[in-house]
């Protein structure tokens, strides 16, 4: 490979990585896994080559069609008018349907379902991991095996296509983490918006092929109209990049919330391959697809037997862990205060009484008069002096000092809750305790 080899490979790169450098860094929920954003990557990659071949397949149609219709084929013979509409419709419906398709049926299959598409601002992660993928390999290609010309090759599809692209898979993303939490948390759960999105897209890229072919469509069309033109839809497309990641990042919600947990139980979690409702998934190609939970593992923290498949663990006995924690608080072991005197019957069991406190003595009804002498009384180890007709003060009762309530927040934005809250009312994130070495944002 010669040295402007190198450089072309360099600029048919540099803006993958830009873009996508901006896509991570306006990112404040946990980052994604590696692997997960690299297996949408490569996949949307690869299917290229089915957006080939379906592209191939709809051209041949139309050719054929207009051929049964008597219409001319050869585009030297044909009218400015019949080339304009027989692009608007190859670059429509047959290259944007097919390559908007391959990326929007790769995120609908690899990461919509996943555990770890757990925040909105998550789709426009994987969106732009699958726009990219598709549009770093297709750009690969038009640059080394299309021309010989790489390195210009490169530069325009850095500046115009490779955006254009982006722009897509964003925008699909971001409505992909809208439908989402919308069925998650039972808002407007029956609406598809990013079927909208999708449709935007198609028309969007069809837009943006049937322009950038002007040269092929009008004979007499200036250059500076042509590229004037072009600039606004770039203008257009870098704008609507820059919005969608704004929105996004600005109206970041966990996905799974109180909704989920309580009312769905954390089970309908809706995966492939997965056990997640009474409704039969499809097979690949006759075999199951494999479940794709995230790190957590389908784990539901409000009920964790039961997203476990566990019953509930029997009541704790004292001095002994259950089998069932981890993690969560042992019980206190009960001790046997020292000065207890055992009961006489060892199969009955006594209630705890606490020990009379030093310095006082326990009232007792007169004696009868034909009672000699009153005999001390005896309590246990210790003795108290009992006097008929004579009434003493009852020992104030000691209670165990109450330890002091921690601060509740909420685990996702930081707002303060009240005790006993569960979720938070802005939000919908976790209350937990603030132990003062957490930060929230």
């Amino acid at each position: 490979m010669g040295f402007l080899n190198l450089i072309a490979l360099g600029v048919a790169l540099f803006p993958t990585f830009v873009i996508f450098a901006i896509v991570l860094a306006n990112a404040r929920a946990k980052r994604e896994p590696f692997k997960k954003v690299a297996s949408v990557f490569t996949i949307s990659a690869i299917s290229c080559i089915p957006a080939a071949i379906l592209e191939g397949i709809g051209i041949a149609i139309m050719t054929l069609a207009i051929s049964m219709m008597g219409g001319e084929t050869k585009f030297e013979r044909m009218t400015e008018t019949g080339k304009a509409l027989y692009y608007a419709v190859q670059f429509v419906f047959v290259v944007g349907l097919s390559e908007e398709a391959c990326k929007y049926f790769t995120f609908k299959w690899i990461i919509f379902h996943d555990r770890e598409f757990d925040n909105t601002y998550d789709g426009v992660i994987y969106g732009a991991a699958s726009a990219l993928g598709f549009a770093t390999l297709e750009n690969l290609m038009y640059v080394f095996l299309s021309n010989n010309a790489p390195l210009s090759t490169a530069i325009m599809r850095a500046i115009l296509s490779v955006p254009m692209h982006a722009v897509t898979g964003i925008v699909m993303g971001y409505y992909f983490g809208i439908c989402k939490y919308r069925k998650y948390n039972n808002v407007n759960a029956e609406t598809a918006p990013q079927r909208g999105a999708f449709i935007f897209s198609v028309i969007l890229h069809g837009v943006y092929d049937w322009w950038v072919s002007t040269q092929e469509i009008f004979d007499d069309m200036s250059i500076g109209l042509e590229y004037a033109v072009l600039a606004v839809i770039m203008l257009f497309i870098y704008i609507m990049i820059g919005r969608t990641v704004y929105l996004a990042k600005k109206q970041t919600h966990a996905i799974y919330n109180a909704y989920y947990y309580e009312h769905l139980d954390g089970r309908l979690q809706d995966m492939r391959g997965g056990k997640t409702s009474n409704v039969k998934r499809p097979i690949f190609l006759g075999v199951p697809l494999p479940q794709m939970y995230g790190r957590t593992g389908g784990f539901n923290p409000y009920n964790p037997y039961a997203s476990m498949g566990m019953a509930p663990p029997p009541p704790p006995v004292y001095g002994q862990p259950s089998p069932y924690q981890t993690g969560y608080a042992q019980p206190v072991q009960q001790q046997m205060p020292q000065n207890r005197a055992m009961p006489m019957n060892p199969q009955q069991v006594y209630p705890q009484q606490p020990a009379a406190p030093q310095g006082y003595v326990q009232q007792q009804a007169p004696a009868p008069a034909n009672y000699g002498m009153q005999q001390p009384q005896q309590y246990g180890t210790q003795q108290y002096a009992q006097q008929p007709g004579q009434t003493y003060p009852q020992p104030m009762p000691v209670s165990a000092p109450v330890p002091p309530q921690p601060q509740m927040r909420c685990s996702n934005c930081g707002a303060s809750a009240k005790a006993g809250q569960r979720f938070c009312a802005i939000c919908g994130g976790r209350i937990v305790p603030d132990n003062g070495n957490s930060s929230f944002s």
